[in-house]
């Protein structure tokens, strides 16, 4: 098949880029980033440079656009993609990118199909907006008319892949026939050896870019609740958490957590650490849950993470409701004070990832693109997602 992707930055396009290549379809990557930033992209994908001026000038310089010129940008983006489609069979688009695309492709015979790695546009907005008010920062609702034009790219798509179960629930009953699962696995990186011996200090680890999102105030407050003694927190982030009073004030409170704002391999922050936490309110899958099980480290992740839907509760992980400061607490106790049961989780879960490393995440995805290839519109629709996200 004649296959086109659009995604105005990396994001994960190589992974599904090469899953399709690998099938033997005839695949181009149309982005606004140069090929060289598509790191393994398969030789056989072609790539078409799409100017985005404002997202070159921000890769360069760091500088950050206001949300709604980047999110304009973004739209000439899509409208550029949709001049320039030629002959396909199936079009791949990023929420947000890609509805005038979409609609070419649909005009051309094509399929469309959306890429959604977050949950529904209104459920995500709900999350922030409650998280917002707990942490006392400013909340900018999205604009009506980019609801409307993300609700639409919802309605228009054949097929939209979701990376959980998590994610797929929160799509109105009406959209669910047309959800794919297709779990964001790669090959992560998987260390030969990790050590197992405790640090003097017992030293918990999160990584995480948006702190509404990310639940660190869940973690903060379980954190102060137990003060450990002789332990650290390390906050892998680049937000400015300066920006929410709440957990400014918390972290005052807490010398012994530190920010760790770059680090050049990531392995290195993992094996820092004693344990992992994941403590997302909204996590469409993340996959540096199964970074840091690779690299020996024993996880703690929420239900509203998508990727704990693959661990088994209590052998190579442990899962928790989101928002639970109480739950939090319980689960980092446990692996404070039981060193069996933290090496069992540590090396079950390395286990675990090795197995998904291996192939097995990979087959998961392969066989959701095979699905969304392999059916037309009307049979897409008649697909549901798995029993937990029905």
């Amino acid at each position: 098949m004649r296959v086109v992707i659009s995604v105005i930055r990396p994001f994960h396009s190589v992974l599904m880029a090469n899953t399709l290549t690998k099938d033997h379809h005839d695949v181009t990557l149309y982005s606004s980033a140069p090929r060289k930033f598509f790191k393994g992209l398969a030789a056989a994908t072609k790539t078409r440079l799409i100017p985005a001026p404002l997202a070159t000038m921000s890769r360069f310089t760091g500088h950050k656009f206001h949300v709604d010129t980047v999110t304009h940008e973004g739209f000439f983006f899509d409208r550029a993609v949709s001049i320039l489609l030629g002959n396909l069979d199936v079009y791949i688009g990023w929420a947000g990118l890609s509805l005038y695309s979409g609609l070419a492709a649909k005009r051309k015979g094509g399929r469309y199909a959306l890429d959604r790695a977050c949950p529904h546009h209104d459920f995500q907005q709900d999350i922030i907006r409650e998280e917002s008010a707990r942490l006392g920062s400013d909340f900018v609702e999205s604009p009506a008319w980019y609801r409307e034009h993300v609700v639409r790219e919802y309605e228009e798509a054949d097929a939209i892949l979701v990376p959980s179960d998590y994610s797929a629930r929160s799509f109105p009953a009406a959209l669910r026939s047309k959800l794919i699962k297709a779990p964001l696995i790669g090959r992560c990186h998987v260390p030969e050896s990790v050590p197992e011996k405790r640090n003097e200090t017992f030293t918990v680890g999160i990584v995480g870019g948006e702190p509404r999102r990310k639940g660190f105030i869940y973690l903060l407050q379980a954190w102060k609740k137990l003060g450990l003694p002789n332990a650290r927190l390390l906050i892998r982030t680049s937000a400015d958490l300066s920006q929410y009073p709440v957990l400014n004030e918390l972290l005052k409170e807490l010398p012994n957590v530190e920010l760790v704002r770059f680090v050049p391999n990531i392995s290195e922050f993992y094996q820092r650490c004693d344990a992992f936490v994941l403590s997302s309110v909204d996590d469409g899958f993340g996959m540096v849950l199964f970074e840091a099980m690779a690299n020996g480290v024993p996880c703690i992740a929420t239900r509203n993470c998508g990727a704990s839907e693959l661990l088994t509760n209590g052998k190579d992980g442990i899962v928790i409701d989101a928002r639970s400061d109480e739950q939090l607490a319980e689960a980092l106790l446990r692996l404070y004070q039981n060193e069996e049961e933290r090496l069992s989780i540590a090396r079950k879960g390395r286990q675990t990832a090795l197995h998904i490393a291996s192939g097995e995440g990979a087959r998961m995805y392969e066989q959701a693109i095979l699905k969304m290839l392999t059916v037309d519109s009307a049979q897409v629709r008649a697909v549901p997602v798995s029993s937990h996200g029905a």
